[in-house]
């Protein structure tokens, strides 16, 4: 365990927003439109390729810091007696006295080696970490949520299996580019099409998870209001 990265996490974290979407929404919106401009566009081209490259990863790692901020928002807002029966399925780390001492002396929060510790690299993990709260597939859930406009029918919208598979791709993608870069295009209408299938499941996603912190909420924190 990198003790000194959970303490940079930490600094990180409470310099962004309390709700994980809105996080991600900035930053997904900023990446697509990019995404829009250079496969409609181009850009310089002694540029472009780093550019198509950076739209990709960048959409990735917000990607993955909304899970690893929504775990934090399970710690901080549910009831402890929810989650602390399944923190042994996704957090198996031993720690040495050296180790204790010094998460001791650093006042550091043992969530706080849950959630620095976790590693969102793929779909699979979002799917096996958060399946454990949800009870249930999470990417079920997600594409089985149907959102509209309160008193508008018309604005209803599902979310569809190639959404995911979107994800999948972008995920992919962004391995391939960071570990075995190619001088070819990266960025193509088809991707671009994943990352906004994706950005549209991160939605679904949200709408699960916020219910989810909505239906286990901590008595503690009305209470000490």
């Amino acid at each position: 365990m990198d003790f000194d990265r959970v303490l940079a996490n930490r600094e990180v974290r409470e310099g962004r927003h309390a709700r994980p979407y809105l996080n991600f929404r900035e930053s997904a919106d900023q990446c697509i439109a990019a995404g829009r401009d250079i496969v409609k566009n181009g850009g310089p081209s002694s540029h472009l390729k780093l550019l198509e490259r950076s739209v990709v990863i960048t959409f990735v790692t917000h990607v993955e810091v909304y899970f690893r901020d929504m775990l934090d928002a399970i710690f901080r807002h549910c009831d402890p007696d929810y989650f602390l029966p399944l923190l042994k399925h996704i957090h198996q780390s031993k720690y040495s006295i050296e180790d204790l001492l010094f998460i001791y002396r650093k006042q550091i929060h043992p969530l706080e080696l849950v959630s620095s510790d976790m590693s969102f690299q793929n779909a699979e993990k979002f799917e096996k970490v958060f399946s454990k709260f949800l009870g249930g597939s999470l990417w079920n859930a997600a594409i089985n949520t149907k959102i509209r406009i309160k008193d508008k029918p018309e604005t209803a919208y599902s979310f569809e299996p190639e959404y995911l598979e979107g994800l999948k791709r972008v995920f992919e993608l962004r391995h391939e580019l960071v570990h075995n870069p190619k001088n070819t295009p990266h960025l193509t209408e088809d991707v671009l099409v994943d990352i906004e299938n994706a950005d549209g499941l991160i939605l679904a996603v949200d709408c699960v998870l916020s219910q989810m912190l909505h239906d286990h909420r901590d008595p503690a924190i009305d209470s000490n209001r």
